[in-house]
């Protein structure tokens, strides 16, 4: 039912297709005479192997490790062959069936303890749920005849199979909540990000940006602050000149140069048609003309989007931010600034405070160290 309401979360299904795989042989160990069992061994291991291959490739795609399909396959025939060389032992067809299958299991397990380092709290129960399940599918049936409980003439009225039937119940339930509530939030977060970002350019929209903004504002530690507000050049006529599909490139590119100048805790938002701003943190003004101008300076030589002969521009406007009380004062007077660069020829960055003359001088290339070090 997930699935169907949520097809993009396809591990949903992998998940579908484990449980009805199992369930298949389950049902018919359960209700079977004894000595059914023997002749229909090898289809039972099969399916629970497919089973076990199906939850393993659930786990992958969540977690986006590889599926390892080569050494899954290699496991569940070496578990086949064992199986049919000891049909007629129920023990120990019991250990190597379910050496099989925990093992497949876990390859997806450890490839995910490997490589992923998520802080998130469901993701780490989920990772330590899939670790002790597939531990205790291998072990199981060593730890029943270790207590024991070895008689396996009756087997589905045997002290295994109850256990099995009660491990396998409870992880199922505890399974399908987990990945249901996974797929849930996915979608929580699809949605927020939707409202949260513009989607032509993948960045903050002008909503989104003011409330982060005053998230930063509140935090003392991130002072002194600095505001950019950006605007293209003439971009009405890169759209008329080029198409607005162009157009539409130029704002992409825009926005990855300005996020590949900024760090993790500053912000950079489009606040509507050729306009961006940025909050920067831990700045002074200095630094920020630099930032300014080395965004300048890449958006000037990238030649990736328009021809050779035009030249990419922007002009910037740098106001600076003491305190949570300024963010609109700030914004104003940055904007203030971008158009007195405007209507001082543009491709340039006017910063709170300095007197300029009605001249277009800033063409020099900003000071690598100072924005390196920002970056």
């Amino acid at each position: 039912l997930c699935w169907v309401f949520q097809r993009q979360q396809r591990f949903l299904l992998w998940q579908c297709c484990a449980y009805a795989l199992t369930a298949l042989p389950f049902a018919f160990q359960s209700t079977a005479p004894t000595e059914m069992l023997h002749r229909y061994a090898a289809i039972s291991c099969t399916l629970y192997l497919l089973g076990g291959w199906f939850m393993a490739k659930c786990w992958a795609d969540h977690w986006r490790v590889p599926t390892q399909a080569s050494v899954s396959l290699a496991i569940a025939l070496v578990t086949l062959i064992n199986i049919i060389y000891y049909n007629d032992n129920l023990l120990a067809r019991v250990h190597i069936s379910s050496a099989g299958i925990g093992l497949i299991m876990l390859l997806p397990v450890l490839s995910a303890l490997r490589h992923r380092h998520s802080p998130d709290w469901l993701d780490k129960v989920l990772l330590t749920s899939a670790f002790v399940y597939a531990v205790m599918t291998i072990t199981r049936p060593m730890i029943i005849t270790v207590l024991g409980h070895s008689e396996f003439e009756k087997f589905s009225d045997s002290v295994y199979w109850f256990g099995s039937a009660m491990s396998t119940l409870f992880f199922a339930i505890f399974f399908t909540v987990l990945m249901a509530a996974t797929a849930i939030r996915a979608t929580i977060r699809q949605l927020r990000n939707e409202r949260d970002q513009d989607s032509l350019t993948q960045i903050l929209n002008r909503r989104a940006f003011y409330e982060l903004a005053h998230c930063r504002l509140a935090d003392k530690r991130l002072y002194p602050m600095a505001i950019l507000a950006g605007d293209i050049d003439h971009f009405k006529r890169i759209n008329d000149t080029w198409g607005h599909s162009r157009g539409d490139e130029v704002l992409q590119l825009i926005s990855a140069t300005m996020q590949r100048n900024v760090r993790g805790l500053d912000l950079v938002a489009r606040f509507g048609g050729e306009e961006f701003v940025l909050l920067l943190t831990r700045i002074d003004l200095k630094e920020a003309e630099q930032v300014a101008q080395r965004i300048r300076f890449e958006l000037r030589s990238d030649h990736s989007v328009l021809p050779q002969n035009a030249i990419l521009t922007m002009s910037f406007g740098v106001a600076p931010i003491e305190n949570a009380k300024q963010l609109e004062s700030a914004l104003k007077e940055a904007d203030d600034l971008l158009y007195a660069a405007k209507h001082a020829g543009r491709d340039q960055v006017h910063v709170s405070g300095n007197n300029y003359p009605d001249i277009c001088f800033e063409h020099t290339m900003p000071n690598p160290e100072v924005s390196a070090s920002h970056i």
